[in-house]
């Protein structure tokens, strides 16, 4: 009997750590506001981070210009990327620790092919 009991808190301790693993996994990777298209506007939120972003389509190119804030002084940052097919493009590191930008707002103007591009907002 004492090792059913066992075995059962073994199988919960196990399934909880997973859980909490799989959390802190997925913590600051962000999620795509969208996988953007042409002429869109995004506002999006985090837990510590804030962005704005607008697209437009040129030639077969989407340029994605905008700004990310770090909203939370936890000694994380906030921080955009896009996912071109080409390859991805980061923004600079909002940061609260930022001296030289005591706003902790960093602007940015990704360029790259494509007409559909995910954009991440996260906090690392």
């Amino acid at each position: 009997m004492n090792m059913i009991k066992n075995g059962k808190k073994k199988i919960a301790v196990g399934a909880a750590l997973t859980v909490a693993t799989a959390g802190l996994v997925t913590v600051g990777l962000g999620t795509p506001a969208s996988a953007v298209t042409c002429n869109k506007t995004v506002n999006a939120n985090v837990s510590g981070g804030q962005a704005s972003w607008s697209t437009s389509c040129s030639a077969g190119k989407m340029r994605i210009a905008g700004w990310v804030k770090d909203t939370r002084a936890d000694g994380k940052c906030a921080q955009v990327k896009a996912m071109y097919s080409g390859g991805t493009q980061w923004s600079a590191k909002a940061c609260p620790a930022d001296t030289d930008n005591p706003t902790h707002i960093r602007y940015f103007d990704f360029n790259g092919a494509g007409s559909d591009v995910p954009v991440y907002l996260f906090t690392v």
